[in-house]
């Protein structure tokens, strides 16, 4: 079984922006917090340049002018755990329900239980074997 095992989670992330837009083809965007406050000493220079010019020209911005912008999305993080080897990986589906440790090679289900390798899996084929 693998160490410290996370079991995979659905995780919401949340970003704010403000808006400047010239019209429905370009404009600005620059992060900020829930309340409207840009980090200015997060951005590289041109965006600091950048978001100057759209505060001391709100007449250029016709359509939203500083507008506060929200956006959400949900995935799934997978489930995780620290291999034989002392590697902390993912457990994907990237084979038939498995994955591999990239750093030693061992092979784990998505619980994090340890498998012998695919070439060592048993293959039953299409066999159905009904009894009447």
């Amino acid at each position: 079984m693998i160490k410290d095992f996370k079991p995979s989670e659905r995780v919401t992330k949340v970003e704010y922006e403000l808006l400047f837009y010239v019209d429905a083809g370009g404009g600005f965007a620059f992060p900020c917090d829930e309340d409207g406050n840009v980090q200015l000493d997060k951005m590289n220079p041109y965006a600091q340049e950048n978001y100057k010019y759209c505060m001391e020209n709100p007449e250029k911005f016709p359509y939203w002018f500083n507008h506060k912008h929200k956006n959400s999305w949900t995935y799934r993080e997978p489930a995780s755990g620290i291999c034989n080897c002392g590697e902390r990986i993912q457990l994907t589906n990237d084979y038939c329900g498995a994955c591999e440790c990239p750093n030693c090679g061992q092979w784990w289900n998505l619980s994090g239980d340890e498998l012998n390798p695919p070439e060592r899996w048993e293959d039953y084929g299409d066999v159905i074997d009904y009894e009447y």
